[in-house]
């Protein structure tokens, strides 16, 4: 299978990339995986899963849900949510005309990856002139810290027979404070510490489940708190971290490296060392254009490559046009 443009991952940057690209090139995949979900899509999942519990703000509901809380029903709840806004943005991509391939994708050069499906235990071949990488990131705890404080890895919310009586998110972002929301709803004494790098409506929506918010400016004055939380007798998690989802890739066949936190190092452009495979979004750890946001990442992306991608036909831009007047390819909006 040959493509002009092919994006691995399901970032928001990487959705951002695919409704640009799908307009400008004839042949668009994208290779999404069947697990290893990134914290933006967790993210989106937890606002719209906390949003839906606190619609009925009854009394009796909110009894209920304290009765019936456990580590087992938070974490089926999100992955029925993480897999109610994959369907929503597998159907947009499709309504673009957008190739989608399942599976854990590996480089074997700068233009082809192969696919494995661990449904079918199948491999594919796809490729691409130009490869770009958008599988986005996970938080992960920064440090142990000794002592009797009890510090969680993000990875362990869920685990265990019963909800904590109190439990305290350390940073995140948006994950974090999603997190201390949905443990919040349970009746769960929540509590987030940041630095205020949340969506606002994110932290609106925490705030309306009885999350306490807490501002720290800066990493230290974060640390310093540590013994002040362990005395509150609340679960710490430790989320301050962001890792890459880049381990998978087999980024050494094609010579790019991973920094310490799995995040590549790219271009002003966003290009990695080995030319036609960029990075874009979160997965992005060094570059002047990584703190730009991933609609603006998308469009410098796609003016560098845009004079290598052959022209669709006069048909081709008749009948794109035609979509776009009935209504029939929407826009991907960060919700």
């Amino acid at each position: 299978m040959q493509y002009d443009i092919t994006v691995i991952g399901n970032d928001e940057a990487a959705f951002e990339m695919l409704c640009l690209a799908a307009r400008t090139a004839q042949r668009t995949a994208a290779v999404l995986p069947e697990s290893s979900q990134s914290s933006w899509l967790v993210s989106l999942a937890l606002k719209h899963l906390v949003s839906d519990l606190l619609v009925d703000q009854c009394t009796n509901r909110r009894q209920l849900l304290k009765r019936t809380g456990s580590p087992r029903l938070l974490r089926r709840l999100l992955a029925g949510a993480i897999g109610k806004e994959t369907v929503e943005l597998t159907q947009m991509l499709e309504r673009l005309n957008v190739d989608i391939h399942w599976g854990q994708p590996r480089f074997i050069s700068n233009h082809s990856i192969a696919i494995a499906d661990r449904r079918t235990s199948q491999q594919s071949i796809l490729n691409s002139h130009h490869l770009i990488i958008g599988t986005g990131t996970r938080h992960t705890a920064m440090r142990q810290f000794p002592g009797p404080v009890r510090m969680h890895r993000p990875e362990t919310i869920f685990e265990g027979n019963s909800l904590p009586q109190s439990i305290c998110m350390l940073g995140g972002d948006d994950f974090g404070c999603g997190i201390a929301a949905l443990f919040s709803v349970f009746g769960v004494r929540s509590r987030h510490v940041t630095r205020g790098k949340q969506n606002r409506a994110m932290l609106e929506l925490a705030q309306a489940a009885g999350v306490e918010i807490t501002f720290h400016p800066s990493e230290p004055s974060v640390t310093r708190s540590i013994g002040v939380l362990s005395n509150s007798h609340a679960d710490i998690v430790d989320c301050r971290q962001k890792i890459g989802f880049t381990e998978h890739l087999n980024l050494s066949a094609i010579d790019v490296e991973a920094d310490e936190n799995g995040q590549l190092w790219c271009s002003d452009g966003l290009e990695t060392w080995c030319p036609g495979v960029f990075g874009i979004g979160d997965v992005v750890g060094f570059s002047a254009d990584s703190k730009v946001h991933p609609s603006v990442q998308a469009k410098r992306i796609q003016q560098q490559i845009s004079h290598q991608i052959p022209q669709p036909q006069l048909l081709d831009l008749f009948v794109n046009a035609e979509q776009r007047r009935t209504g029939s390819v929407l826009t991907f909006a960060n919700n």
